[in-house]
């Protein structure tokens, strides 16, 4: 029987360890580009090289390339054959020892934009801070990657009409 472990490093690893040794951690994340798949796909091709996620729920771990729209532009190209993925929440940052990181949250849709339907897929996207990235140019290389940590939500099932039945406050 094979034994195998679950990945679940922390954000301050992620950013401190993981994204500034890209080039040290290449056999333990995988390189996808999110871009060129829908994210439904990811597992089939997390499974060929790695242990597929037991679940569809579980958190999946690669580094993909920074595609911009443009050669001269700062604006990260974030569409696939089928959607894309639309940023939905703050910007934080992560700060751990010695390094300063981000992490973006984006919810990909099917469709485009105008006619478009949220999915349960969420990527948590980790980069290194620009001027952080700049100075060292084995750095500056890591600054075309992100790290990121794809899950499928579960599906919300909860009944929440005013109409749900209750349980009776007390026995009849």
């Amino acid at each position: 029987m094979d034994s195998y472990f679950r990945f679940l490093p922390t954000e301050e690893e992620l950013v401190s360890h993981y994204l500034r040794e890209k080039k040290q951690v290449d056999h333990i994340i995988p390189e996808i580009d999110i871009c060129k798949h829908e994210p439904w796909d990811v597992p089939g091709l997390y499974a060929g090289l790695f242990t597929e996620p037991e679940s569809p729920y579980q958190d999946m771990f690669f580094f993909s390339p920074r595609v911009y729209e443009y050669n001269n532009s700062a604006r990260i190209e974030r569409t696939t054959a089928l959607g894309f993925w639309k940023i939905t929440g703050k910007e934080r940052v992560i700060k751990a020892r010695g390094s300063t990181g981000r992490k973006k949250t984006l919810t990909f849709y099917e469709g485009r934009v105008r006619q478009s339907k949220k999915t349960n897929w969420v990527m948590y996207e980790y980069y290194l801070v620009e001027d952080e990235a700049n100075p060292n140019p084995t750095l500056a290389q890591q600054r075309d990657f992100v790290l990121c940590r794809l899950k499928k939500k579960a599906d919300d099932k909860k009944h929440t009409s005013i109409y749900a039945e209750a349980e009776p406050a007390c026995d009849e």
